[in-house]
């Protein structure tokens, strides 16, 4: 019974991870005009700034998907891959979207906001996993 609950907990986590860095990827990558529609109108709708929204949603996307990912890795234990790869990600989200030719640029300052999310995400699992 003890392999079967860890194994269906391997599975949510691989799944829950893929699930948070498709909709990461979708949000980052959709059209100028969209994200800016989109962006807008929730940051009226819950009272904070758009530039606030956007600076947040790169964080926490980031560290998000960096817990995920330690420990999806130390299920599989894969540990020394984990920072690495959300860390090459980070940068290669932003690089890819002038790619796409939909009004989207990179930003140094997003890299910067989405490095910071790994880092967070990092110290987070760290005081996790140290308790």
């Amino acid at each position: 019974m003890k392999s079967e609950e860890l194994m269906s907990g391997k599975v949510i986590a691989i799944v829950v991870f893929i699930a948070v860095t498709i909709t990461e990827i979708y949000l980052s990558h959709q059209n100028g005009k969209d994200s800016g529609a989109a962006s807008k109108s929730l940051s009226t709708c819950i009272h904070i700034s758009e530039k606030m929204l956007r600076t947040s949603a790169h964080i926490i996307s980031f560290a998000v998907m960096t817990v995920l990912l330690c420990l999806v890795c130390q299920m599989y234990q894969l540990r020394k891959i984990t920072g690495l790869f959300v860390a090459v990600w980070a940068v290669m989200d932003e690089v890819t979207k002038p790619m796409m030719k939909n009004g989207r640029h990179c930003s140094l300052k997003d890299i910067g906001w989405n490095l910071l999310g790994v880092a967070v995400g990092g110290c987070v699992w760290m005081m996790v996993v140290s308790h």
